[in-house]
């Protein structure tokens, strides 16, 4: 029987954050597992990465940068799951054993996996979530005080986002890509809602990133101060609440 293969070229034209190499492109890329292990050397590795995000964002408040260094992280590896759910109907293992990262100056992270495996859905989402987006919270918590919630929330946000872009590129109606069983895990739920406007749906997360309180700042289109008072109490309550929150990424 043939294994599956990944469209990867397909998956680059789509958009820098759907894009995802092979192992035979390796130069000059670090395991990601060096990035989040609970180590010395990690937590530095990590707090440089912090760091720099802040600096680029022009905050000394680090828990922003953390936040907004997680979106972007986030909404790389969704973007990768989703558009190769969406054009393949299996994923790659996205663990962080799996993958080697490069931070360019600016832009998403480049990702490669060494090797590339692939799998089914479910069990992708598993690998993608237990084995390298928490594990990546825990290490972010223990630099930064920042809740698990938010960060929680931005992956919701990040993994909306990835079903619009794949929408607006003619990958399907976003209400049919919503409605597929893999698009609303569970564990995240509680984040956020899609919702149905004059201009089509919308995501509505219950988080907030802090993007609004940088110099500039604005709330971006899933704002939970935007649609707070659309949402259930229950919703509404979830979760932790700073001031505002953002779908910017880097």
């Amino acid at each position: 029987m043939t294994e599956p293969e990944l469209p990867l070229v397909e998956l680059a034209r789509i958009g820098p954050y759907f894009a995802l190499q092979d192992g035979s492109a390796d130069a000059g890329f670090e395991p990601v597992g060096a990035l989040i292990a609970d180590t010395q050397e990690a937590a530095a590795r990590l707090g440089g990465r912090i760091d720099d995000v802040s600096a680029r964002l022009g905050t000394a408040q680090r828990w922003i940068g953390a936040s907004i260094l997680f979106q972007g992280w986030a909404a790389r590896l969704t973007s990768v799951y989703a558009g190769s759910a969406v054009l393949a109907g299996v994923v790659p293992d996205l663990s962080a054993a799996r993958l080697r990262y490069r931070a360019p100056p600016s832009g998403p992270v480049d990702l490669v996996a060494a090797p590339l495996v692939v799998t089914d859905l479910d069990s992708g989402w598993r690998l993608l979530l237990g084995e390298h987006l928490d594990p990546l919270i825990r290490a972010i918590r223990r630099q930064v005080r920042v809740g698990q919630h938010l960060l929680r929330g931005n992956l919701a946000s990040a993994l909306a986002g990835s079903l619009m872009v794949l929408s607006r590129q003619g990958h399907g109606p976003l209400d049919e890509l919503t409605g597929l069983a893999w698009a609303q895990p569970a564990e995240l739920r509680r984040y956020g809602t899609w919702r149905a406007t004059p201009d089509g749906l919308r995501y509505a997360r219950t988080t907030c990133c802090g993007f609004m309180q940088l110099e500039g700042g604005r709330r971006c289109g899933d704002c939970a101060l935007s649609w707070r008072r659309a949402l259930a109490p229950d919703q509404a309550e979830s979760g932790s609440k700073p001031a505002s929150c953002s779908s910017a990424a880097s």
